[in-house]
């Protein structure tokens, strides 16, 4: 009775035992399966920004008591205050809500003609009649300083400038500021002259350029840099390119101390600005131009209301204006264009109020919408966040949300003719030096040089773990298994990033000098293997071993007399063939970090992954089926290619797709033992840059919330689904595989 007590007891026991562990396993099953859903919807969280839709706001009116029309409006950074600048010279602040009076100050001078530099404090230039003029710029405090009033600045003093020395009146006037307080000045005056001037604070005006002009221009555009001006006459439009005023200022001011106050000599040996072409830009000529922020793309309104792209392009070691693409808006006729100061990004809005906004990069309208008719100055906030609107009933802010205009489906995934770029390319390079450099952000060279990473780890590890595991499961003797199988997964235990330092301070300069040997090696190897296993089955003393499975005892030695052979025939054949070494004779075509020393460093690194799980499945498969393939007659190489191979087959599959799975993730190999170039290129001596390279490259310098932020997420959810739904094929695969041969086996 008291043994079936504690039976019952026991048992009673075990059960619980039982239940609290399957509660645990399900319970850390569904924790990981939780943590897996986790990690996807925050991706999915921090990439959905970049492709909500862009929307236009009205959020208030504006009158306005004066009469005199505007020659510029304008909003600052916090959309605090509007801004006018009137023909009567007056410029004015408007409150957008606080409902206070408005601020007006007289700016000094009666402009005639206004220009304005890009930027996001941007800088005015109001022209008079006797070819003088200010410099104006609106000082607006930050949202803090609530105190202090909005008021001008006259960073060159408010005393008009001479723009022309001459004193003619000026018919055009283009201005930019390519660093803070330097400006260039060009002007077309009305004796049709072409004059550029350089200003800097308490400094006389430096006169770079006066030159007479054979026909009179419609239009004048002055790049931010100052040194290409457009001058459009009809529909040509000539270009022209100053030589850099602000490199050769020093040279400047020795001929200006020279000269009669500052007045510049008009020699010809003298002249700094050349024409580099002249182009036709239509039929008729154009309605307007623009030049979108950075002025590399030059925006032409055509008769019609099409609106076209031109930049610079190279051909023959030449650049010369082309036209790119046309942009087709819904309603033709002529319109009002406004550039975004710092991002590629414009609108068009015509007199019916049909308004259009655009970015460079994308071949439709971002948004189409109807906003008010017979608007007359058209201005975008310096972040592109609002938009200020002014017609007869007054100024109208909206407020626009545009977060990530130059990122779509289109340049994630497809080619994209990028500024000064000879034709559309797939291009990753997220950063520049510059601040006007516009990010190209396309996913396709990350994610080909992914794969082509994994497919050449791929194929240096599988040959040589399959059969490292076919050997050892099935030929080797079972004392050498004991001790070669332990020491190829302690391979698996070596850090990547030794690997990688390896591979990329040491492997890679042996690579390049002993190029032709590494190509020749696999084949070399392949052959002496067969030859050796052809002996081997001849001599008599081998068949003993051959039957113990310490044949590779013999073959070691032979194999690394082979390489040593090959390394040094291959340096043979590049004197004898070639006269110099191969990656010499490759030139630009051989980088040092490229795909084939990726592919060897990486191959190391998956060789015990393979290896052992593969070896696993061959050992594991019943003796039952191979004693009875042996007892059949068959050989044990036929017993092993028709009934332990099938029979591991979905076990080998595993390993293999775990494998690649590990090479299409591994971050440290692939950052140390590559170039980290994102270029699509099959060469395998050309470098490549992967997805999860790119990642730890460039996540601790990316903004948070930025569109490359967001970008560098979208790039981790693809990586994140790409092995997601490569395991669950794979498992599909494998268990099927699995389910037929075991029913095979049941039928044996």
């Amino acid at each position: 009775m008291q043994i079936t007590l504690s039976q019952q007891h026991r048992d009673r026991r075990r059960a619980r035992i039982d239940r609290l562990v399957r509660f645990a396993v399900t319970s850390s099953g569904l924790l990981v399966l939780m943590t897996l859903m986790l990690i996807f919807f925050y991706l999915l969280y921090s990439v959905w920004p970049l492709f909500r839709p862009v929307s236009v706001s009205l959020h208030a009116q504006l009158p306005i008591a004066r009469s005199a029309p505007a020659l510029a409006v304008g909003l600052d950074a916090d959309q605090q205050f509007a801004y006018r600048i009137g023909s009567d010279g007056v410029g004015e602040f408007l409150p957008l809500a606080t409902g206070k009076p408005p601020i007006a100050a007289r700016l000094a001078v009666r402009p005639t003609l206004l220009a304005v530099s890009a930027g996001r404090n941007p800088l005015y230039a109001l022209g008079q009649a006797n070819g003088q003029g200010v410099l104006v710029r609106p000082d607006i405090p930050l949202i803090k300083q609530t105190s202090a009033q909005p008021g001008w600045q006259f960073p060159f003093g408010d005393q008009p400038l001479v723009f022309d020395r001459y004193g003619h009146a000026l018919t055009h006037l283009a201005l930019a500021e390519p660093t803070e307080n330097k400006v260039i000045l060009a002007a077309v005056t009305d004796d049709n002259r072409l004059i550029v001037t350089y200003l800097e604070p308490l400094q006389s005006p430096i006169y770079l350029v006066d030159e007479p002009l054979a026909e009179r221009p419609d239009r004048l555009l002055l790049t931010p840099d100052g040194k290409t001006i457009y001058l459009l006459n009809g529909n040509i439009l000539s270009v022209y390119v100053v030589q850099d005023p602000v490199q050769n200022i020093a040279q400047n001011v020795a001929q200006n101390l020279v000269q009669n106050e500052g007045l510049y000599n008009d020699q010809p040996g003298n002249t700094r600005i050349s024409l580099r072409e002249r182009v036709t830009l239509g039929k008729e000529p154009p309605h307007s131009l623009a030049l979108l922020s950075g002025g590399n793309s030059l925006l032409v309104q055509e008769a019609d209301g099409r609106i076209s792209q031109w930049f610079d392009v190279a051909n023959h070691q030449q650049r010369h204006l082309q036209r790119i693409r046309y942009l087709e808006h819904a309603e033709g006729g002529p319109s009002l264009l406004a550039t975004e100061t710092a991002r590629r990004v414009f609108a068009s809005l015509s007199a019916n109020g049909h308004f259009s906004l655009d970015s460079s990069l994308q071949p439709t309208p971002l948004l189409n919408k109807t906003l008010v008719p017979g608007v007359t100055n058209m201005a975008f906030a310096p972040h592109g966040d609002g938009l200020l609107l002014e017609n007869a009933q007054g100024l109208h802010w909206y407020h626009v949300t545009n977060l990530y205009p130059d990122i779509s489906w289109r340049t994630l995934w497809q080619k994209v003719w990028y500024e000064n770029y000879p034709q559309p390319e797939f291009v990753w390079q997220s950063t520049s030096g510059s601040d006007n450099y516009q990010a190209k952000l396309s996913l396709i060279p990350v994610i080909y040089g992914t794969l082509k990473a994994a497919f050449c780890a791929m194929l240096f590890a599988v040959p040589l773990a399959l059969a490292g595991a076919i050997y050892t499961a099935w030929f080797m003797s079972p004392g050498l298994r004991r001790v070669v199988k332990p020491a190829v997964e302690v391979m698996g235990a070596l850090p990547t990033v030794v690997i990688g330092l390896i591979a990329g301070v040491w492997l890679a300069p042996v690579l390049e000098r002993y190029l032709s040997g590494f190509l020749l090696l696999p084949w070399l190897l392949a052959g002496v293997t067969l030859l050796c296993s052809a002996i081997c089955a001849r001599a008599s003393i081998t068949r003993r071993m051959r039957s113990a499975g310490w044949e590779v005892v013999l073959l070691l030695p032979v194999l690394l007399l082979t390489v040593w052979l090959t390394f040094y025939l291959g340096s043979w054949i590049e004197q004898a063939v070639l006269g110099e070494p191969l990656h010499i004779w490759l030139g630009a075509d051989y980088d040092q970090r490229n795909a084939l020393l990726v592919g060897i460093a990486m191959g190391f690194a998956l060789i015990p992954i393979i290896f052992t799980l593969s070896e696993d499945a061959l050992f594991s498969v019943p003796p039952a089926l191979s004693q009875g393939s042996l007892a059949l007659g068959a050989t044990q190489w036929q017993t092993m290619v028709r009934v332990i191979l099938p029979c591991a087959s979905a076990g080998i599959f595993s390993a293999l797709m775990i494998g690649f799975g590990r090479a299409v993730g591994e971050t440290m190999i692939v950052l140390m033992a590559t170039g980290n170039t994102p270029i699509v290129d099959g060469s395998l001596f050309q470098g490549l840059r992967a997805l999860a390279a790119n990642i730890a490259i460039e996540m601790p310098e990316a903004v948070a919330g930025s569109g490359h932020y967001r970008v560098l997420m979208l790039t981790a959810l693809v990586l994140f689904i790409f092995t997601f739904v490569l395991n669950t094929l794979a498992e599909v695969v494998r268990q099927r595989l699995r389910a037929r041969y075991s029913q095979q086996q049941g039928e044996l």
